[in-house]
């Protein structure tokens, strides 16, 4: 957004931090945190919003960082909250404001210095600090209304690292932060580091992902010439794809996860505490809570199942399916070799991705009430076969495909480039009856990297 007067100007017209200001020391008081009365804790109304924010996590990301700060002014009964991030750009290191709720709402966008600022102070002495009116040491908040009374700050750090910080702040003498009020944001900082790491991961993906879009368009428009170079940067991606998604996973499990079993066992604490009248109210917490760990795994293993990893893709096979069929109500038969061999890591995972891409397609596109699934190894060969029985694919597409090979989507074309990176064979055979997907991949541990042309049949027998 575009900066007010009223948002706070970080330096002086020479790029200068103005001299003559008072000492850092003459604006603190955080000492009378502990002298004042604190209020007792309401851990009922604490663990009910790290539930809503864990549950929030879960279903928007995107937007967790203003719930952050909605629940910091709830539950502080604070004027304004908000969350300051460290940024660096083409001036050097400076805090960047995201998310502010409460009065201080119009100034989201804005921000601060990193080394003279409230914010810095906090990074640099690495503990919570409380402040009384900022704008006689930081004169760049002197235009700022409404002004500090007081502000309480809390840093967070993730993987060791200063991420920013979390604060409230009072615009009257009227609020008076205690102690209380500085544990519930400390414990509210770790809730912020989880969610900086996870929205920190959506970006690295969303960048991977864009990068790919972008290389198969390139891919598509030069698809007459097949560069070596153009498939490696194809295959490149694709397994950079994989890599996020195997990483994301594991936050999601590792760092996510972990934080809502904290909560849970919170939860599990506080029942010989609570009153029999209000017990309904606990176990409808912890069922909140057992619901957001629930799709928490889900949401991991969707992205990356660790079967996949630990017991291989026939496991990881009849898990995926077995989940599709719940979720879509599409009824899907499975057919596994009886063996237990493992094939080659980078078949597993191939196959496995054309396993998802395929049922993706049947449950958006096909309209089949059934779906068939087939593994085949014989002669050194792996033999996938997804086979609807739905509308077939559109004209439109059918056209594309005669005349340009996978033109017709990035769905396909993906599924393509990780066959041809292994030197295997991608067939499709469509008609009005429904619509099969045939990949065949050597077992061999050398695979003979090369383009194989794709095959697609139609109810005419024709082939394109």
């Amino acid at each position: 957004m575009t900066q007010s007067t009223a948002t706070p100007q970080c330096t002086s017209s020479g790029g200068s931090i103005p001299t003559g200001t008072i000492s850092l020391e003459s604006i603190l008081c955080t000492e009378e945190l502990r002298r004042r009365p604190s209020r007792p804790p309401d851990y009922e109304r604490e663990n009910g919003a790290l539930v809503a924010l864990a549950r929030a996590l879960a279903d928007s990301p995107r937007t967790i960082l203003q719930k952050l700060t909605d629940t910091i002014l709830d539950v502080l009964r604070s004027d304004s909250a908000g969350v300051s991030l460290l940024t660096r750009d083409a001036g050097g290191e400076r805090f960047y404001w995201p998310a502010i709720s409460g009065q201080w709402k119009p100034h989201i966008g804005g921000g601060t210095p990193r080394d003279f600022s409230p914010c810095g102070d906090v990074l640099d002495r690495n503990t919570p600090l409380l402040f009384s009116h900022v704008e006689r040491r930081y004169c760049y908040f002197q235009p700022v209304i409404p002004p500090v009374e007081e502000a309480l700050l809390v840093p967070f750090y993730v993987s060791g690292k200063a991420g920013g910080t979390i604060w409230a702040v009072a615009h009257t003498d009227a609020r008076k932060f205690d102690a209380e009020d500085q544990r519930l944001l400390s414990s509210l900082s770790e809730f912020a580091s989880s969610a900086y790491q996870v929205l920190a991961s959506l970006d690295e993906r969303e960048r991977v992902e864009t990068a790919l879009r972008r290389s198969q368009s390139r891919l598509e428009s030069l698809v007459e010439k097949r560069t070596a170079a153009l498939r490696h940067l194809s295959s490149d991606l694709m397994r950079l794809q994989d890599q996020e998604r195997r990483r994301i996973s594991r936050n999601l499990h590792d760092s996510l996860g972990q934080y809502l079993a904290s909560v849970k066992m919170n939860l599990e604490s506080l029942r010989p505490f609570v009153p029999s009248e209000q017990t309904v109210h606990l176990m409808d917490a912890q069922e909140s809570v057992d619901k957001c760990i629930v799709e928490t795994r889900t949401i991991s293993h969707l992205l990356h199942p660790p079967l996949l990893d630990e017991a291989g893709f026939m496991c990881a096979a009849r898990w995926y399916v077995e989940s599709f069929a719940n979720r879509s109500s599409i009824e899907a038969k499975l057919q596994l070799p009886e063996t237990a061999e493992r094939l080659p890591e980078l078949t597993e995972l191939t196959l496995f991705r054309i396993l998802q891409e395929s049922l993706t397609n049947v449950h958006r596109h096909s309209g089949s009430a059934s779906v068939e699934v087939q593994l085949k190894i014989n002669n050194g060969e792996a033999v996938l076969t997804v086979r609807d029985f739905g509308r077939g694919m559109p004209p439109k597409l059918i056209r594309g495909l005669r005349s340009n090979g996978i033109q017709g989507g990035v769905g396909l074309g993906g599924m393509r480039e990780r066959v041809n990176d292994l030197g295997g064979k991608f067939d499709i055979e469509s008609n009005t009856h429904g619509t099969a997907i045939v990949v065949t991949l050597p077992l061999a541990e050398k695979a003979r990297r090369g383009v194989r042309d794709v095959r697609v049949s139609f109810k005419d027998g024709s082939a394109a």
